[in-house]
């Protein structure tokens, strides 16, 4: 087990595909054994062989059975511990918030502040993405037509802040990609601002979204810069734990 282990590992490291000689060579493997590992491996379609030039390289079988721990991976359960680190930390409301099929954000899990000025249940309450910096976070990592659709679908006014420009809102997404986080200020309730950072998949994909909210005299933009780069870290683990293979 342990050999094929390290057969594994070497296709893997190598930068294009090796022969029986080669990976005999690298591990100080005799070829017969070497042959006789591949030859299992591929039977389990963790290798294939390349017809023209004999040589091996990871197998579609491999991807699968990582696609299958994966998928068993529950994404809320990863994400708890580190939600509750953040809320610990920075003393604000801490949320984890997902798109819904028609690219709203649904609140999911909330840590609320022990310094919370209203009691507001955010779990469960759906919002339009583009009064929200969860929602602006997810929008910013969407292909470009499902921006477009939402976009379409308009974007009513919530308070005197709330982005209502396509333009300016599509400017704005370009701004936190280029940062890694979104920020709204009074955007959706007048006194509530927040910061949110998008959590992505072992694909690259947003599947997930925290943020950390709290009453704006406390939320200065000072404040709100700290913070945000608290939230973007956290994200970034709990993304590297669902198998984002992304910047560190």
């Amino acid at each position: 087990m342990d050999r094929a282990i390290a057969v594994l590992k070497a296709l893997g490291d190598a930068a294009s595909d090796l022969g029986v000689t080669g990976l005999s060579q690298r591990l100080e493997l005799p070829k017969s054994t070497v042959h006789r590992l591949l030859t299992a491996l591929e039977r389990g379609g963790l290798v294939e062989q390349d017809p023209e030039t004999e040589k091996y390289r990871l197998g579609v079988g491999l991807v699968k059975l990582a696609g299958r721990v994966l998928m068993r991976m529950d994404m809320q359960q990863v994400a708890r511990p580190h939600l509750h680190a953040l809320a610990k930390i920075c003393k604000e409301t801490v949320n984890l918030s997902i798109p819904t099929d028609d690219d709203k954000v649904i609140n999911i899990a909330s840590f609320p502040s022990p310094r919370m000025v209203l009691n507001v249940g955010w779990v469960g309450r759906e919002m339009l993405p583009h009064s929200v910096s969860s929602g602006k976070a997810l929008l910013a990592y969407l292909p470009e037509p499902r921006v477009e659709r939402v976009l379409a679908e308009g974007l009513p006014r919530f308070t005197e802040k709330t982005i209502t420009d396509p333009i300016r809102l599509k400017e704005e997404l370009a701004e936190i990609r280029q940062r890694g986080y979104a920020v709204a200020r009074e955007e959706l309730e007048e006194g509530l601002s927040a910061v949110a950072a998008p959590v992505m998949n072992h694909e690259g994909h947003v599947i997930a979204v925290i943020s950390v909210s709290g009453p704006s005299f406390r939320l200065t933009e000072e404040r709100l810069v700290e913070l945000a780069e608290m939230t973007r870290e956290t994200a970034k683990a709990v993304s590297h734990q669902l198998g984002w293979p992304g910047e560190e």
